[in-house]
C-alpha cells in the first residue's frame, strides 16, 4: 500500500473544507488535481473530486449553465460531447487557460507558427467532429496533426497545443494520449497538471452528475419533428454537411489497424448505454415528458427581464418581437428545480452584491 506525504492529506482536508461552501467546488477540486498531478494513483484525491462535483447546488448550477447551450432532451452524440466540453471548461481552474493570453504565449494559444496552417486544418476537422458528432473527422484530424508533428521545429509546443485542443473540445482520451506523450518526452510541468485533470475527466465522463446519459439521437429526432417537421434528423445533418461541403483532405485517412482486429477490440469494450454507477439525478423525466410547448425555464424568464430592466432593449416593435422570439425559442426548455436546502456561504468570504441598477429592479419585479 502506498504511503503519501502529509502535505497531500493536508491538501485534501483543505479541499474538503473549502468544498462545503456554495460555488467553491471547482476551486476545491483544483487542489485535488494538483495532488493527482504529483500522485496519479491517489484514489482518495480522485474520489474527492467526484464527491465535490455531486454537491447538490453545484449540480443545479451546472445543469442550468449547460442548459443555456444545450437542452437536456437533446440526446445527439455531438451534444453529449458539447456538454462534457462545456462542463470541463466551466469547472477547470488550470492556470494555463489564462496564461496563454499573456504576452509571449501566442504560439500556445494560436499554434506553432512554422506549422500553423497545418494545425489550423486539423483543428477545423476536430471542430467538425465536435459540432456534428461526425467521428470520422477525428480520424482526419489526427492524420493532419501527425503531419504537423513531423514538420515542426518545436515538437513540444506543438504537442502541447494539440493536447489542449482535444481537451477543450471534450476529446479527453485523445487529449490524455497526446499530453502523456509530451510528458514522456519533455519536462513540461504545466502539462502534468493538465494531464491529471484530463485523465480524471476521461475516466469519469460517464458519471458526471449533471449530464444526462449518453444517447444516439433518437429522442432528438422524435422531438424535433414535433417542433419542426421539416427539420433534418441527426443522420441527415451529417450527410447534408458531407455533401454540401466537399472538403479537400490533406491526406487520405487510412485505418492504422486491420478492420477485423478493430471490430474484435470494439466487442470487448463496455456498452456505453450500460449503467455503471447510480444516477444522482433522476433523468427518467426525459422519457415521461409529453413534449408539448410549455412555460419556459426560470433562467429564460430572468434573462428576458434583465434585458428589459437593464436597458439593453428599447420599447419599440423590434424589441417586442425579439422578446417574443426568445420566449418562443425556449418553449421546449424544461425548468430545472433548485435544491430545497439553502446555500451555504463561507463566513470568511464577503458576500457578492450584484449591481443594483441591473438586478434589483428585475428582482423587485418578481
Amino acid at each position: 500500500m502506498s504511503t503519501y506525504p502529509d502535505y497531500l492529506h493536508q491538501t485534501l482536508v483543505r479541499a474538503r473544507e473549502q468544498g462545503q461552501w456554495y460555488a467553491a467546488q471547482a476551486d476545491a477540486a483544483a487542489l485535488c488535481f494538483d495532488m493527482l498531478a504529483l500522485f496519479p494513483d491517489c484514489k482518495e484525491a480522485s474520489d474527492l473530486v467526484y464527491e465535490l462535483f455531486c454537491d447538490e447546488w453545484n449540480i443545479y448550477d451546472m445543469r442550468v449553465a449547460v442548459q443555456r447551450q444545450v437542452d437536456e432532451w437533446d440526446d445527439r452524440p455531438s451534444e453529449h460531447r458539447r456538454r462534457l466540453a462545456l462542463s470541463f471548461r466551466f469547472m477547470s481552474r488550470w492556470d494555463g487557460w489564462e496564461k496563454e493570453y499573456e504576452d509571449g504565449h501566442d504560439e500556445e494559444r494560436e499554434g506553432t507558427t512554422d506549422v500553423f496552417d497545418i494545425l489550423d486544418d486539423g483543428r477545423m476537422e476536430l471542430i467538425t467532429a465536435y459540432c456534428l458528432g461526425d467521428e470520422e473527422c477525428t480520424d482526419y484530424a489526427w492524420t493532419i496533426f501527425a503531419e504537423a508533428l513531423e514538420k515542426t521545429r518545436k515538437p513540444d509546443l506543438t504537442l502541447f497545443w494539440i493536447g489542449k485542443q482535444y481537451a477543450d473540445l471534450g476529446f479527453f482520451a485523445d487529449a490524455a494520449e497526446v499530453l502523456g506523450e509530451l510528458c514522456s518526452r519533455f519536462n513540461h510541468l504545466d502539462t502534468r497538471r493538465l494531464l491529471a485533470e484530463v485523465i480524471w475527466w476521461r475516466d469519469n465522463a460517464h458519471r458526471i452528475p449533471w449530464i444526462p446519459p449518453a444517447g444516439n439521437g433518437s429522442r432528438y429526432d422524435r422531438i424535433i419533428k414535433i417542433i419542426d417537421p421539416e427539420a433534418p434528423t441527426t443522420r441527415e445533418q451529417i450527410e447534408m454537411f458531407r455533401s454540401d461541403n466537399h472538403v479537400e483532405r490533406m491526406t487520405k485517412y487510412k485505418p492504422s489497424i486491420d478492420s477485423n482486429l478493430a471490430n474484435l477490440f470494439s466487442s470487448t469494450l463496455r456498452d456505453p448505454q450500460e449503467k455503471t454507477t447510480p444516477q444522482v439525478v433522476d433523468w427518467s423525466f426525459l422519457d415521461k415528458d409529453d413534449w408539448q410547448p410549455g412555460e419556459p425555464a426560470d433562467w429564460v424568464k430572468k434573462q428576458m427581464k434583465m434585458k428589459m430592466m437593464g436597458g439593453f432593449l428599447g420599447e419599440d416593435e423590434d424589441t417586442k418581437n425579439a422578446l417574443e422570439d426568445h420566449w418562443h425559442a425556449h418553449r421546449w426548455t424544461r425548468n430545472i428545480p433548485p435544491p430545497s436546502t439553502p446555500k451555504r456561504y463561507d463566513p470568511n468570504e464577503p458576500p457578492f452584491v450584484p449591481p443594483p441598477e441591473l438586478f434589483d429592479e428585475a428582482d423587485d419585479a418578481d
